[in-house]
């Protein structure tokens, strides 16, 4: 028996399908009218694949939530979760037939006028991978839209000059200067540096260990300490019994405003986090680290990504660690200050 019914101010619908399947769906939608029609095409949908052996049809959103579950183990899946939650008002209760490519690249724009060609086109990519996945694998689709790219801008390689670091490290506030200070030194990627617990990091050996579970090429990395890396991971020691850097005792997260305000009273622009690893980098290789070490110290996944750097090294040298401690002191035994003169 059909029906429909409110919950709160919104319709309801409920009917049992030919397979004897019970159907209860929200129409999300106040006018019963619109209810209705949903009712009746789904109704007609469950007759037609009964008695006609039609293809079920699928929504983005049961695409997105199986993509979704999937995937759960994969690396940049807290990514997926985000573009997924910006896409689904635009896609939401749309069948995958009707995502055509007009439709795609309409949403696109939308995202590449807000923030970037290069992000829209992760966007796109996203959309394009699920979209063959119920092709080839859920067998949902008998073909999915041909998505055009946009054209990318050339890698950006932004790093600090010697004089910038000691600018910035001068307004940025205390809690956050042995963060970037460790950014710095180490090349790890932000979440690597917010996320370092005390038992990935080894004094005895002097280095730093992160299983590959939690770095994005995937592979175990080992990072040397240097002397000065020592004493400022030292320096705090007992404000957490898990994670090393902290605030209020409790691990920092994220600090976008503060960063901000400290880049423009330093007077750095087109600077953002991320190019902290190339500014760790670009130290080495200026200072004559080869390709192949710069890829292993920075765990770079290709020896494309470490290219950008090829244009900086005049020659090779042995000791790598200690190399970036020269920017902060030109001493590598000595205490990285907490304000830079």
């Amino acid at each position: 028996m059909a029906a429909i019914y409110k919950r709160g101010s919104v319709y309801w619908v409920r009917f049992t399908a030919p397979d004897g399947t019970q159907v209860r769906q929200s129409a999300r939608t106040k006018n019963r009218d619109q209810a209705q029609q949903l009712l009746n095409k789904l109704t007609y949908e469950a007759w037609s694949q009964k008695t006609m052996k039609a293809r079920p049809r699928h929504t983005w959103d049961e695409a997105a939530l199986l993509w979704l579950e999937e995937k759960s183990e994969k690396k940049s899946i807290q990514g997926d979760i985000c573009m997924i939650r910006w896409l689904t008002p635009f896609f939401r209760g749309k069948y995958l037939e009707e995502l055509t490519r007009p439709v795609i690249m309409r949403i696109a724009e939308k995202k590449k006028a807000e923030s970037s060609p290069s992000r829209a086109n992760r966007y796109l990519a996203l959309i394009r991978a699920i979209l063959n996945r119920a092709v080839r694998i859920w067998e949902w689709l008998d073909k999915a839209p041909a998505l055009t790219l946009y054209r990318e801008p050339k890698v950006r390689v932004r790093y600090l000059t010697t004089p910038e670091i000691h600018r910035l490290m001068s307004e940025l506030p205390e809690h956050l200067k042995p963060v970037f200070q460790c950014s710095i030194m180490t090349g790890l990627r932000r979440s690597n540096i917010l996320n370092l617990r005390w038992d990935q990091v080894d004094f005895v050996r002097r280095q730093i260990v992160i299983d590959g579970s939690e770095m994005k090429a995937g592979q175990t990395h080992v990072v040397p300490m240097s002397p000065s890396l020592i004493q400022l991971l030292m320096q705090q020691i007992d404000r957490h019994p898990v994670y090393v850097f902290t605030r209020y005792g409790r691990k920092i997260t994220w600090f976008e405003r503060a960063w901000r305000g400290a880049l423009a009273r330093a007077g750095i622009t087109n600077y953002r986090w991320h190019d902290n690893r190339h500014t760790w980098a670009s130290i080495l290789r200026q200072a004559g680290i080869s390709l192949d070490v710069l890829q292993e110290l920075g765990g770079w996944h290709s020896e494309q990504m470490v290219k950008r750097y090829a244009h900086l090294a005049p020659h090779q040298v042995a000791e790598t660690a200690a190399i970036v401690d020269r920017v902060f002191c030109g001493n590598s035994t000595v205490l990285a200050q907490s304000k830079i003169q």
